[in-house]
């Protein structure tokens, strides 16, 4: 008796009244040149016409699930990961298009790359926003030091290890709604590496539907837990106006003032001393993202002159990035013809 092959793709795609977009979004994925893939997808109650534009395709690779009611992300999210049949899954979203060569890309890398249990891809943004790249580290060491900043892996983009979740028993946490990819790459990078394929291969869709763009106060809140927790496993325990610094530096809303400048300089060095006491986080790979983003916080402020140029190359955090000569002519100047 031969048992049924399972599909080496299980591609999970969530549906809560998406009509808009949906019919895109199932053909970027219908039309991909991989095509060893079931299409999981999950409707959550919804209450326009979403089931019957899924139910106008008839194409065998694709299995619907409707949920009673609706339910909400996570729990359809989680609900997929143990429907899935496949060896990796792919996230889908409704409202975006994956590019045909998106699904093959992923594949490749990850068989190639068995220690990988996460990988995603640059992204371009279309709608309301149109053409942004979003270039993404693409190495693990630098990824999960990025992390404790924010995500830098984008859920709609990424290819997930089944085996991977399924060892460390890895779900999505609905104490984190809207930022729930978020903390689960953090949890993620406690027990695999993760990856990011440096090519556009999902267009990312910004409209005023999104879930993130109606629930960003309750984003915003989630993401700052996440970092919180990682700053606390760095054995950091900051005062409210560390916290300040630190979701500044992470969402980069700040007036570049010389204030600002020194209380950065002196947060990003306590951390670089953790880290160096921990071990928590790999090095060099820790100290050059935080010398990033010393760098950025400088190159933002060279209104106010020679005395950044001067700050810049004064702090311990210079001496992790190489800037190359026209960088730092172009720096020089920038502060020198203030």
């Amino acid at each position: 008796m031969n048992l049924p092959v399972s599909p080496k793709v299980t591609v999970l795609m969530p549906v809560y009244n998406g009509e808009s977009y949906l019919g895109e979004a199932i053909e970027s994925i219908l039309n991909q040149t991989f095509t060893d893939f079931e299409f999981l997808i999950i409707n959550d109650g919804s209450s326009d016409e979403s089931l019957k534009i899924i139910n106008s395709y008839k194409d065998k690779r694709i299995r619907l699930i409707s949920n009673d009611k609706n339910v909400g992300l996570v729990n359809t999210l989680n609900k997929g990961i143990g429907l899935s049949c496949g060896q990796y899954i792919a996230r889908m979203d409704c409202d975006d298009i994956s590019l045909p060569e998106r699904l093959a890309r992923q594949v490749a890398y990850m068989d190639s790359q068995p220690e990988v249990c996460v990988c995603g891809t640059w992204i371009r943004t279309i709608g309301e926003i149109y053409g942004d790249v979003w270039d993404y580290p693409s190495d693990d060491p630098t990824i999960r030091c990025s992390l404790l900043f924010g995500s830098v892996i984008a859920h709609p983009s990424v290819i997930i290890r089944k085996g991977g979740l399924d060892k460390y028993q890895l779900f999505y946490d609905a104490r984190y709604t809207h930022a729930e990819d978020y903390e689960l790459w953090v949890r993620c990078s406690k027990y695999m590496l993760l990856a990011n394929i440096p090519e556009v291969l999902v267009l990312y869709r910004i409209h005023k539907q999104q879930i993130v763009k109606r629930e960003c106060q309750g984003k915003g809140k989630s993401a700052s837990r996440i970092r919180s927790l990682q700053i606390e496993d760095l054995g950091v325990f900051p005062t409210p106006e560390e916290i300040e610094i630190h979701f500044a530096l992470s969402t980069w809303r700040f007036q570049p003032t010389y204030n600002f400048v020194e209380q950065a300089d002196l947060w990003l060095i306590k951390l670089q001393i953790a880290n160096i006491n921990t071990s928590r986080y790999p090095e060099p790979a820790f100290s050059e993202t935080l010398a990033e983003k010393w760098f950025a916080v400088c190159n933002s402020a060279v209104k106010l002159g020679s005395r950044i140029w001067k700050k810049y190359w004064i702090s311990p955090l210079s001496q992790s990035k190489h800037l190359h000569l026209s960088q730092k002519l172009k720096f020089a100047v920038k502060c020198y013809l203030q």
